[in-house]
């Protein structure tokens, strides 16, 4: 059984660059960034459904995990929007 800490020890484990696609991908395509992050939990040995991806990444974003994450080439601690929607 998968949990949020191996989550997010897979989540630390991305390239920054992958993240910041998935992170962008989520703008436009939230099912294809679900499907990218399913399949980067299937590799790093998670089992988890769409549902625990969705609460252990809102979890993760209430808790800032996700503000040094650049997004369209600025960090989402920076950007007003995502700070509006995910307050810290």
């Amino acid at each position: 059984m998968s949990n949020i800490i191996q989550f997010k020890e897979m989540i630390k484990n991305l390239k920054s660059e992958v993240l910041s696609e998935i992170c962008e991908q989520f703008l436009f395509d939230h099912e294809g960034a679900m499907r990218v992050l399913s399949d980067c939990c299937i590799n790093f040995g998670l089992n988890l459904d769409d549902s625990e991806i969705k609460n252990y990444m809102s979890d993760m974003h209430s808790s800032g995990d996700f503000d040094n994450v650049v997004c369209f080439g600025i960090e989402l601690s920076e950007n007003q929007l995502y700070k509006k929607f995910h307050p810290s």
